[in-house]
């Protein structure tokens, strides 16, 4: 450990060093006629400032009478300066702005402007309304100043908005997240509803940074603020409904409908949404979440919402939150299917080998109904209460079959073979004699799960110094699992085989209330201090009855009649839990921010549990220590740098720890560990950010250092005879791993953007080698020990003007593994080279990508090799930009797939899912829109 922080303060200091800097925050400069040289008077200057990468500040101006303007840079970074005039060709100028912090000046010249044919007409130039303006902190932008087409959205107004970003639905500003407010109250349903209204209902945009609850009744900052969008609306849009209905249609006869609706008010919105799709999307909207994801690899879905919102005021809090009671009832509906397919290779010792290939098809149907309730309120200014009511129900049905097969191999003689080859081979074929085993599993399960979430608190101010909190949890749960598995088993190597019918029933009951206290508390201005306490108690009750029948004659009604008395189960548990936190946020000066923390937790949990024979009592009380700081250090607007440690504990499950012996899979018995021990890690980072002045280089280096100590592993024991694994819990040596970060962003002139991510890990770690045809239990497992180095590249060039964007990019993933066992050596490469294009020609968008896809070193043959992944996608809008059709053609040459690959000291794993793709899909969206009352 001395070592290793020695080597971060080396490199903290050598970081600290700074080189000279020349410096400017004003430009000046005139701009005239390019061929006569006539003076412009009133020409329109604006400068967009990129103090990092994925986000920008606008500043504007405009000419004065003498055809001369001056620009602040309020923010230090690359900055690109656009001239333009009515009549004129617009002129692009990229410099670098120093910031406020520096006084100096600098002259851009004389700037030329060209003029067009407009210059030949009488152009009526009337006074131009500012597009930003600022009060107090607060900027305002004014919707009229920016150029929209009719019908457009205010999600269009929002992009359009200097600084801030849309990143897959979410806003940020200075690369944090936007908080979406309307009317000064947080938006009803979400982010999402501002792409369904037209932006023509907003008066002003204002931008500003909202303190924490807490900071705004003290008046001290303690780091906690949202960046909120407030949208200010007009009256006459309001208590109105808005929203937008879409009709598609994809090849092999897919297709999806949704229509959303929302009442915009200040007091009573509300928001309806339904849809239905048969093209593997799941996508739900309530008040409080939205989420759009995969079924599974296909798949069908049906869902529909009501929520409903009211607002209102305590007299006395109008600078604090308001308050509201929500209330949602959702219902959905999903069909899922999928096949996969997968190889798995336990590493041995130096003896013959065993290779694992799997399918599996896969199939869930679910019916959820959910009914939420909110409140949140002030008594007074100084008490505020609030509640969270969730009440949820699933019913499910699940249909699976497994094919699986293992087969032996001689070191350094390893030959790759499909699932489908495994089950053709026939004896007299090579891989037939070198099978071991072959299986299938059909499986069909039933479930009802339901569960009822409370959360609530009640928190007191203290004036300007702090506040105090009660808070709980309360969670009332249960499920019930019937389920029935047919197994076909092939020992090949004894020369027999197997069939088991079994049949179970699954009950879970859990009874869990959480209460807390916590204070929040400022010692002065510069020392914030937050103490909580939770106490945890949980009731769980698990029982599970097995039955399993090895001949048909005992099989009555598809049902095996014989109980399993050796994998019948129950257990009861009762767990309590104290969790102590107290971190504190120390400001010695403006700069410089310190932030420990330090968390004591105690469990005491019983557990009466039995497992086939086994029928014990357990009680254990454990404890974790788990400290940590944060450091961070601005030394100015271009430098700055960050550093922590963290030390974390993880007891082992209780149940883990118990002797158990599970044999409901034949081929793969899991057994528990009574001599397992708490695993812990402690994680040391450091990160630097530099800006370089007229170069327009945006740099971060960063390094981390992660140490493991007694980390869980798994110990496999393998007959070769029967090629059945058993596999237990163990704690293993620990290893470590160091990490080094590269990020490198440049603007190069006004159109060119180069941005590289590189990172480079190296790592060791330590697993068990499988015993082999050794049942004694005092048997001492070898340890295989793994070095692997690692590098990821994200690499992007970019060349964008208004109407073209191309992007030429490259994603690369190499690892190389080392172990004791040269044999067992891989290196594993993924890259993935593409180029996108997008061009726009109002109203039509095209988007188009090609992409090469390669992958080498893959034990399993299917995954090596290229594969050329290629989309498109054209949108035009039109009805005055109410309605949009839309065509997207998917993997237009039919060659991608999901891959997943995971390798460790003890075992190497890879697969890969099917899922839809290779499709042409046609949208086409209508919003619907409320005329404004012409009477507000």
């Amino acid at each position: 450990m001395g070592k290793t922080f020695i080597k971060v303060f080396i490199v903290l200091m050598l970081s600290i060093m700074q080189t000279a800097e020349c410096s400017a925050d004003t430009f000046k400069g005139k701009i005239v006629n390019a061929e006569t040289g006539e003076i412009l008077v009133g020409a329109s200057v604006e400068g967009e400032i990129n103090p990092q990468p994925g986000w920008s500040c606008m500043t504007a101006t405009e000419t004065d009478s003498t055809g001369c303007f001056h620009l602040n840079g309020n923010m230090e970074g690359r900055i690109m300066f656009k001239f333009s005039m009515i009549g004129y060709k617009n002129l692009r100028k990229v410099d670098y702005s120093y910031g406020s912090e520096v006084k100096d000046t600098t002259d851009l010249g004389i700037i030329k402007l060209l003029p067009t044919a407009l210059m030949l007409q009488e152009v009526k130039v009337t006074a131009k309304m500012p597009r930003i303006t600022m009060v107090g902190d607060t900027i305002v932008f004014n919707p009229e100043a920016f150029k929209l087409k009719e019908g457009a959205r205010l999600a269009e107004l929002i992009k359009k908005l200097p600084g801030v970003e849309n990143r897959d639905g979410k806003l940020f500003w200075n690369d944090k997240p936007i908080r979406l407010m309307m009317n000064g109250k947080d938006v009803f349903g979400g982010s999402q509803i501002i792409s369904e209204l037209p932006a023509e209902v907003a008066s002003k945009l204002k931008l500003y940074d909202r303190k924490s609850e807490l900071a705004r009744h003290t008046g001290n900052d303690d780091g906690e603020e949202d960046h909120v969008l407030d949208i200010q609306v007009k009256p006459g849009f309001l208590d109105k409904w808005y929203g937008e209905a879409e009709a598609q249609y994809q090849t092999d006869k897919r297709y999806m409908f949704s229509v959303r609706a929302s009442k915009l008010s200040d007091h009573d919105p509300q928001l309806i949404y339904g849809q239905a799709n048969n093209t593997n999307r799941y996508i739900d909207r309530t008040m409080s979440q939205s989420m759009n994801r995969n079924i599974d690899g296909d798949g069908k879905s049906q869902y529909g919402s009501y929520n409903y919102q009211h607002n209102w005021e305590t007299e006395g809090t109008d600078p604090y939150d308001n308050n509201s009671f929500d209330i949602s009832a959702s219902m959905g509906h999903s069909d899922g299917w999928n096949t996969s397919w997968q190889s798995t290779e336990t590493f041995f010792p130096d003896k013959e080998r065993t290779f694992s290939v799997a399918d599996n098809y896969r199939y869930a149907h679910n019916l959820s109904p959910q009914l939420q309730a909110q409140l949140f309120a002030y008594t007074d200014s100084l008490n505020s209460i609030s509640l969270n009511v969730k009440a949820t129900y699933e019913k499910g049905y699940n249909i699976s079959e497994d094919k699986g097969a293992s087969y032996g191999y001689e070191p350094d003689k390893f030959e790759y073979h499909t699932i489908d080859a495994a089950f053709a081979a026939k004896s007299g074929d090579a891989l037939y004699d070198r099978l071991i085993t072959r299986n299938r599993y059909y499986q069909t399960g039933d479930k009802q799960t339901r569960s009822l979430n409370m959360d609530y608190s009640w928190e007191h101010f203290f004036g300007k110094k702090g506040s105090f909190t009660l808070q709980g949890n309360t969670n009332i749960s249960g499920a019930d699992e019937d389920t029935h598995i047919n197994r076909s088993l092939e020992y090949l190597r004894e020369n027999r085989t197997e069939t088991v019918w079994q049949y179970y029933d699954r009950n879970n009951h859990d009874l869990s209330t959480q209460l807390g206290a916590e204070l929040e508390y400022w010692l002065n201005s510069k020392v914030y201090l937050d103490i909580s306490d939770n106490v945890t108690y949980s009731r769980t009750r698990t029982v599970r009855d097995i039955y399993t029948d090895n001949s048909e004659e005992n099989i009555v009604g598809g049902m095996p009649t014989t109980p399993d008395l050796a994998n019948a189960m129950g257990n009861l548990m009762h767990k309590w839990k104290n969790s102590f936190t107290l971190k504190s946020t120390i400001k010695p000066v403006k700069s410089f921010m310190i932030m420990p923390k330090f968390n004591w937790n105690v469990y005491r949990e019983k557990a009466n549990y039995h497992y086939g024979q086994l029928d014990t009592a357990a009680v254990r009380t454990s404890y974790t220590y788990e400290p940590s700081i944060f450091l961070k250090w601005k030394m100015s607007r271009v430098r700055n740098m960050d550093f922590s440690f963290a030390y974390n504990t993880t007891v082992p499950d209780l149940v883990s720890t118990l002797g158990y012996r599970n044999t409901i899979n034949p081929l793969s018995i899991s057994v528990g560990n009574p001599f397992l021990r708490k695993s812990h890690s402690h994680t040391t980072k450091y990160s630097y950010h530099r800006m370089w002045l007229r170069k327009q280089i945006v740099l971060g280096l960063s390094a981390s250092y992660t140490k493991d100590i007694n980390p869980l592993a798994t110990l496999y024991s393998y007959n070769s005879t029967t090629g059945v694994y058993e596999s237990k819990p163990m704690n293993v040596k620990g290893g470590d791993s160091w990490k080094f970060g590269l990020d490198y962003d440049q603007g190069i002139g006004v159109y060119f953007r180069l941005m590289n991510k590189l990172s480079v890990q190296a790592s060791q770690s330590y697993g068990f080698l499988t015993i082999v045809d050794n049942n004694d239990p005092n048997t001492v497992p070898a340890l295989n020990h793994q070095k692997s180095v690692g590098i990821d590249e994200d690499f992007d060039l970019t060349y964008e003007t208004k109407t073209l964007q191309l992007s030429l990019y490259d994603r690369m993933q190499w690892n190389r593994y080392r172990y004791d066992d040269a044999s067992y050596n891989m290196h594993p490469l993924y890259n993935r080279l593409g180029v996108i294009a997008m061009l726009k020609l109002e109203p039509f968008q095209v988007i188009a990508e090609v992409a090469d896809h390669f992958r080498s070193d893959y034990a399993a043959s299917e995954m090596n090799g290229h594969r050329l992944i290629s989309s498109l996608s054209v949108d035009y809008s039109f009805c005055k930009n109410k309605c949009r059709l839309s065509l997207y053609v998917d993997d237009i040459f039919n060659k991608d797939i999901y891959y997943n690959s995971k390798y460790t000291a003890f075992q190497r794993f890879e697969s890969a899912e099917n899922y839809i793709h290779h499709y042409a899909n046609l949208t086409f969206s209508y919003r619907f829109d409320a005329k404004a009352d012409k009477k507000k």
